[in-house]
């Protein structure tokens, strides 16, 4: 179990967390979140996936094997964007409990799980800067913390409208590694197009007045990414 302790500049104030590329980034999706999409679609293909319990998810595709990662290389991430969950490291939000059911929500404090190994005092990024004020890391991490945050929210409105809507297909892409190997994507769903442009016009305004349906044509774009996903592991490939 973690140990997630509340963020403070005077009891962690030499931490340090190692952002080293082995460190926590090999794997080959991420699930992501519709605050995320405006970004990551220039990167990452983009798709929906439907879990045993019938919710939807939203992931990012990384890499086509177990734990392969294609855009992360020697020197860190090769991408402008990376996937909030991967990006926010050993840290986390926490939330306090109302002292009323009447009371408001609590502001979420940010956390950190003092037994990830990539936390130390030795080696990496600095969590506070010497006087204690918060370091370029950390507000690195506190924007990703903010896309999970208000991402959940959004996502639930999303999934709802393109549910309501039935505007998601099976995705049809199968791609061939080897003579032998195949990797299909028969469980993940993307935009049917078709449908979408044949909306009428107040379901269009609904999908707007809601910001999803510039959110929609950018996973449909993000389906391009699996040709960059193809070209980087013919470049691995050639490497070995």
């Amino acid at each position: 179990m973690s140990k997630a302790t509340v963020l403070n500049n005077v009891d962690h104030k030499n931490l340090k967390v190692d952002t080293r590329t082995e460190s926590n980034l090999n794997v080959n999706r991420s699930l992501i979140y519709a605050t995320e999409i405006s970004e990551l679609h220039k990167e990452f293909p983009l798709v929906f996936y439907k879990a045993t319990d019938g919710k939807i998810q939203l992931h990012a595709i990384l890499g086509f094997e177990k734990d392969e990662n294609l855009f992360v290389g020697e020197n860190g991430w090769t991408t402008r964007f990376v996937p909030a969950l991967l990006a926010r490291g050993p840290f986390s939000l926490g939330y306090k409990k109302p002292e009323d059911e009447n009371s408001e929500k609590q502001d979420p404090v940010i956390c950190i799980d003092m037994d990830d190994p990539r936390v130390n005092t030795d080696r990496g990024e600095d969590v506070f800067l010497q006087f204690g004020g918060e370091a370029p890391y950390l507000n690195y991490v506190k924007k990703a913390l903010q896309a999970i945050d208000s991402g959940m929210y959004f996502d639930k409105t999303l999934f709802t409208l393109v549910e309501s809507m039935d505007l998601l297909e099976p995705v049809s892409i199968n791609i061939k590694l080897s003579n032998v190997e195949e990797v299909n994507f028969n469980d993940y769903f993307t935009v049917n197009q078709d449908k979408l442009v044949k909306l009428d016009g107040a379901s269009l305004a609904e999908l707007s007045q809601y910001g999803v349906l510039s959110l929609l044509y950018f996973v449909l774009s993000s389906m391009g990414n699996f040709q960059t996903l193809m070209e980087l592991k013919n470049v691995k490939s050639a490497m070995y």
